[in-house]
């Protein structure tokens, strides 16, 4: 069952990258360390896709490392049999109504939906390995975007057929199945939820509060806390011990849950800090990312991230995907201390202006431990491989080398900002 658990992840992924145009691919950059396989979020880990908010823009990544060998994905295949392809059925009814491809059943009535039912769509990146828009192949990493604007709420469970291609003396395939996962699609039910921070030196709890919004009547609310634990019911709830809280509202038509509430312990003695360097997004070409920079932390850090809808967009220092608008991150520590940055503006810049590395702008170029760009002010400088991983990202003074001593020698893509307009180049890295 475990190697079958593996190998639902792997299917399950790969479903996810279903093709679907108009807007800029995904960037494969996710580090899976020394993995031969998996995906980012890994629901295996308690990860999930990030709740939608219904009538609001929507967008996730997933990331996917497909293994060489079978054999990484279920022990019982042949050591050396390796994964030619892996391909995700089209979405189909038959003439009996039975769907079949990647299919969202709403938990609730046990309706059958497509992605595009439900207002979103999957972009996908198999880097054009494939001629076959659905193929994806064995060994190589691979990203897709699930987006839109969501037209129907629910709690969905999803299901992917998909066909995986190896080769005994000649080629074979085998069907899957998984149905292990969930996307959830709330409803609008709540304005805000107002906090009253709890001071362990004067001896006051927090307390949590909800507004609805104009018109819901609520027939159920709950409390839990960041473990799932209920810990009351009603508009408001008083809480002992700090931390992060979620609400569900339930109404006649529609459960809702909200995630993301920080109460903190105003009485403890905070030095925590934090920064946040943005990226913008690049009309056509990409979208935004911040950087989190913390320090004076005790123990581990958490970040959560928000959009201006008050949804949660990202966890982890590192937050790609960003279209543009306004933010803001609530870090934690270990000790209960807790920052919250707001107004972080993503700006969209309307193009990338392509740059002749030979104009004296990258020296020197080939590089070999590091390189200058030549700039009159400050830059903010991405370098990425040809695979899309980022190598470096940072903001760079004037005259200042950027280390490349962690790099393999290879074709780079280095964008900088300086100014109102990016610039890009090809940059080598030799021995």
């Amino acid at each position: 069952m475990k190697n079958m658990r593996k190998l639902a992840l792997v299917f399950w992924a790969l479903g996810m990258l279903i093709s679907m145009q108009g807007f800029s691919q995904c960037v494969i950059d996710h580090d899976f360390g020394d993995l031969t396989f998996g995906v980012s979020p890994d629901p295996a880990a308690g990860e999930t896709f990030l709740d939608g908010m219904l009538g609001v823009d929507y967008y996730d990544v997933l990331h996917i490392l497909i293994p060489t060998t079978a054999a990484d994905i279920d022990t019982t295949f042949p050591p050396t049999l390796p994964v030619d392809s892996v391909v995700v059925l089209p979405n189909t009814v038959d003439g009996d109504g039975v769907y079949s491809g990647v299919v969202f059943t709403d938990t609730l009535t046990n309706e059958e939906f497509f992605a595009d039912e439900i207002g979103l769509e999957w972009i996908y990146n198999n880097n054009g390995d494939s001629g076959n828009p659905m193929g994806f192949l064995g060994g190589e990493q691979y990203c897709g975007s699930l987006q839109g604007v969501p037209t129907r709420s629910g709690i969905y469970r999803i299901r992917i057929d998909v066909l995986g291609w190896a080769t005994i003396f000649s080629p074979f395939n085998a069907p899957y199945s998984f149905e292990n996962f969930t996307l959830r699609i709330n409803c609008p039910l709540i304005d805000d939820v107002e906090i009253v921070n709890a001071n362990s030196v004067t001896g006051v709890d927090g307390q949590l509060t909800v507004v609805l919004s104009e018109g819901v009547l609520a027939t159920e609310i709950a409390w839990f806390n960041q473990y799932g634990v209920q810990i009351g019911t009603g508009e408001t709830v008083t809480v002992d011990n700090p931390g992060t809280f979620a609400v569900q509202v339930t109404t006649e038509d529609c459960v809702s849950m909200f995630n993301g509430w920080v109460v903190i312990d105003e009485g403890l003695d905070c030095v925590l800090t934090a920064t946040v360097e943005v990226s913008p997004a690049v009309t056509g070409i990409s979208l935004g990312s911040a950087v989190l920079t913390v320090g004076n932390e005790s123990g581990a850090v958490s970040a959560t991230w928000y959009s201006a809808n008050n949804l949660i967009v990202g966890t982890g220092l590192q937050l790609n995907g960003m279209a543009p608008g306004t933010y803001s991150v609530v870090v934690s520590d270990d000790s209960g201390c807790t920052v919250e940055i707001t107004d972080i503006v993503v700006d969209e810049v309307s193009s990338i202006q392509s740059v002749e590395a030979g104009q004296n702008v990258l020296f020197p170029n080939p590089c070999m431990d590091s390189f200058r760009i030549n700039v009159q002010t400050t830059a903010f400088v991405e370098i990425r491989a040809m695979n899309g991983s980022v190598v470096f990202k940072g903001t760079v003074l004037p005259g200042e080398a950027v280390d490349m001593t962690h790099v393999a020698p290879g074709v780079y893509l280095a964008s900088w900002q300086s100014g109102e307009l990016w610039e890009q180049a090809k940059l080598m890295v030799a021995q």
